[in-house]
């Protein structure tokens, strides 16, 4: 198993240049010393496992939340202190300082593989080192390929494959520490740097053994990639024939459907679904970056926020064997997610997505029933505290990302194959997905059939960072996040609710598209921003 360390030698090496400043026979800025700290095939392992580590922190918190909380399923709890509460009001401006920190963490990141990119090429190695240092290669084009695509979804934009040689990408960095002032790319350069990046990628790690829950970087996670690439590029033939590649593999079985005996209580940790989330087991991971307890931990999505202070101040005013969790998050999952997306009543999902809690604001004594999200609550083998609630542990959201599974390349693939009029497909892979679940088939016909395709997404993908996008490229805007609740069965006050993030966006509002960071566009005069941000 690859353990995977934070690698920091770029960092010290440019802070060390630039505080050096009177130092007239340093080197040029866009020449750091990189031949000092990539020697050898010790310094290559190093470097790679500097790619995993950083890798695995792009997975979780302000990688995926910001995006989540703009689109349409999240409503803001009362005591969510203002976390992101731009982007969930749609009142972001350029200088922002997630977008700034985001943005350039992305570029710091492909610093890195570009060092890999450069510098590895040029190291001599035994033959038996060979296939190694074509691994940590492809690592390193399948990491800036991820970079690439991630910046492009958030402040490129949307791809038209009839106006992409005029439509503006990203800036496209592909040597390390430059002080260039480089123009936007184009989306078709854009899109075409990372179909190359994969392809090459794909080749460099055409011989990693694959498997469930694979803690290496393997072709079939560059596979994976490529189907979700395409897939938000509307270029649905190689799509559907990326995504159907895997499922024929078989390498990934869908969890078998869910099946417990007439009027007994499930238990969601003897699920399988479950146990993907919250022990990191399963069969559908095509790639599950390795965490480790003490230091190998990933960026957490705190979306579950179990309140121990609230918890332990009722078990001390009303000791009994009754177990009442409080929880206080940030966000909590809107009514239009917990009474109509997930309205089956066998989707097992549900089970693992959502726990029904108690919550408060400021006073402990004014509680109500509510569900939150428990999708990232974190493996119990990560924690450092127990507890007779939540499960037996204090949770703090520890837990394996899960950047690729063979659910998403059904989804694809159902997606893809409706758009191609290959309606057959479309339902086979919309149908084996919903009986792993536990929900029955649907019939649908025509638009409707496609709703219910876009409505499993949601599902399956609930808050994993997708949201946004898919309403973007859907081209779907939204006005309702109903605070939660139920005829005969409990309503939240709007007390526990932040007040006023009442929206009605429409599907071509521009902030779906984010600002170049102010503090990037104040540097460099020759980035255009994108449409609508001009001045702002």
């Amino acid at each position: 198993m690859k353990m995977k360390i934070k690698y920091i030698t770029f960092i010290i090496l440019l802070f060390g240049f630039i505080l050096q400043g009177c130092d007239l026979d340093r080197y040029p800025a866009d020449n750091i010393l990189y031949r000092y700290s990539y020697k050898n095939m010790q310094d290559a392992k190093e470097w790679d496992n500097g790619i995993y580590s950083t890798l695995r922190g792009k997975f979780g918190g302000g990688y995926i939340l910001p995006q989540e909380v703009q689109a349409d399923m999240l409503n803001a709890h009362a005591a969510f202190g203002n976390l992101y509460s731009d982007f969930h009001g749609w009142t972001i401006k350029a200088d922002n300082e997630v977008i700034q920190e985001i943005y350039h963490s992305y570029y710091s990141a492909l610093n890195d593989v570009n060092v890999v990119i450069t510098r590895l090429p040029q190291l001599e190695v035994k033959t038996n080192d060979q296939t190694t240092k074509n691994h940590y290669l492809g690592n390193a084009y399948f990491a800036r390929a991820f970079y690439y695509f991630n910046l492009a979804m958030r402040w490129g934009m949307v791809y038209n494959e009839k106006t992409a040689d005029k439509d503006l990408g990203i800036i496209l960095v592909t040597q390390p520490a430059t002080i260039d002032k480089p123009k936007r790319a184009t989306n078709s350069q854009t899109y075409k740097q990372i179909l190359s990046d994969l392809h090459k990628a794909d080749s460099l790690l055409s011989d990693v053994p694959v498997k469930a829950g694979n803690s290496e970087i393997s072709a079939d996670a560059v596979k994976a990639l490529r189907a979700r690439v395409y897939l938000y590029m509307g270029k649905m033939l190689p799509a559907f024939n990326e995504a159907k590649e895997l499922i024929d593999k078989n390498t990934y079985p869908l969890i078998p459907p869910y099946e417990s005996k007439p009027g007994s209580k499930i238990n969601p940790r003897e699920d399988a679904f479950a146990q993907m989330w919250f022990y990191d087991n399963g069969t559908e991971q095509i790639w599950q970056p390795f965490v480790d307890k003490e230091n190998e931990i990933p960026t957490t999505t705190p979306l579950y926020g179990a309140d121990l202070s609230t918890t332990t101040y009722w078990d001390e005013k009303q000791p009994s064997d009754d177990i009442t969790n409080y929880n206080k998050p940030p966000y909590v999952p809107t009514r239009e997610v917990i009474n109509d997306l997930f309205n089956s009543e066998t989707d097992h999902r549900a089970l693992t997505l959502f726990e029904y809690v108690y919550t408060t604001v400021n006073d402990k004594e004014d509680r109500t029933p509510l569900f939150v999200i428990s999708k990232f609550k974190g493996n119990p083998n990560y924690a450092t505290l127990t507890s007779k609630h939540w499960g037996g542990y204090v949770p703090n959201g520890n837990q394996a990302p899960k950047p690729f599974r063979i659910a998403e390349q059904y989804l694809i693939a159902s997606e893809a194959a409706y758009n191609l009029g290959d309606i057959p497909n479309a339902e086979k892979y919309l149908n084996l997905l919903r009986l792993s679940r536990g929900v029955a088939v649907t019939n649908a016909t025509g638009e409707q059939l496609y709703q219910e395709i876009k409505k499993e997404r949601s599902r399956e993908l609930a808050y994993e960072g997708f949201r946004l996008w898919d309403l973007r490229r859907w081209k779907q805007g939204f006005s309702k996040r109903s605070f939660q609740g139920a005829k005969d069965y409990y309503k939240v006050p709007s007390t526990f609710y932040a007040p006023g993030f009442d929206v009605n966006i429409k599907p071509d509002n521009y902030m779906f598209i984010w600002p170049f960071p102010l503090n990037e566009t104040q540097i460099n005069n020759n980035i255009i921003n994108n449409p609508g941000w001009e001045d702002k």
